[in-house]
């Protein structure tokens, strides 16, 4: 601490705001971020005041003099990560073991991380898709097309990763997808009934966390967030329903299974 005098204020609020940004990006509630913002200019004799949303962190910290200095921080896009959000806070909590370079340091390699390789998510994907067919009393092709269709949706967000393309379209695509695939090998006979497999596989990008954390931050007080939240999920849901509609309309046509 004998060095901190040599440390802006500005400096400090970069790296709260930094911190903050790694959990919102990673999926975190926006009581937690706002929390931990303020754990970092606590512990570096900054009072910080924290405003986040799901597209910002807005932050001001006083200093001892009354001197006041201000961030704005944008959030263009997010994802899950819940290993990022459990090592930020676990480091948190610990935060008096580190200097402001350490700090820093840590962070950094946390930001850094980098996600699992396509072939361990491709899996882990298609085998997740196929899972949910045991709790839909499915027979083993079912399972085979699940695990199918799982690997397809997985391939094509990973080749259309590096896009940017709005969460909507993604999962409208997505779903279709899982469905088109589905209804194929239902169409072929090799399946009895398309339902159980498409369910399963939409299952995949259902945003349950998203869900989750939007109560959470509406029972915590955060309205904003939480309605945003949940209207962003709204959106998904809209997604996934219009794509698998569309499939199944043209697939199928108005006769149904």
């Amino acid at each position: 601490m004998k060095n901190l005098q040599f440390i802006s204020e500005h400096h400090i609020l970069q790296l709260a705001a930094f911190a903050g940004k790694i959990i919102l990006t990673s999926g975190a509630e926006v009581y937690r971020v706002e929390e931990i913002v303020s754990k970092v200019g606590q512990k570096f004799n900054l009072k910080v005041d924290c405003f986040a949303t799901l597209t910002c962190i807005i932050a001001s910290g006083k200093n001892g003099q009354g001197e006041i200095v201000s961030l704005v921080e944008r959030i263009n896009s997010r994802t899950t990560d819940l290993d990022k959000i459990h090592q930020i806070n676990t480091l948190i909590k610990n935060i008096d073991k580190y200097s402001f370079c350490q700090l820093k340091s840590k962070l950094n390699e946390i930001e850094k991380i980098e996600e699992h390789p396509f072939k361990i998510k491709l899996f882990a994907t298609a085998l997740g898709g196929a899972s949910f067919i045991v709790s839909f009393k499915g027979d083993e092709n079912d399972f085979a097309v699940a695990f199918i269709a799982g690997a397809f949706s997985s391939i094509f967000q990973y080749l259309i990763s590096g896009l940017k393309l709005n969460s909507f379209f993604v999962n409208l695509i997505s779903s279709s997808i899982c469905t088109f695939t589905a209804c194929f090998f239902f169409k072929i006979g090799f399946i009895s009934n398309p339902s159980i497999s498409i369910i399963s596989t939409l299952m995949l990008l259902v945003p349950g966390v998203a869900f989750i954390n939007s109560i959470r931050d509406i029972i915590a007080g955060d309205l904003v967030a939480g309605t945003s939240r949940a209207m962003e999920m709204i959106m998904i849901g809209f997604a996934i329903a219009i794509g698998a509609g569309l499939i199944l309309t043209l697939f199928l046509g108005n006769g149904g299974f």
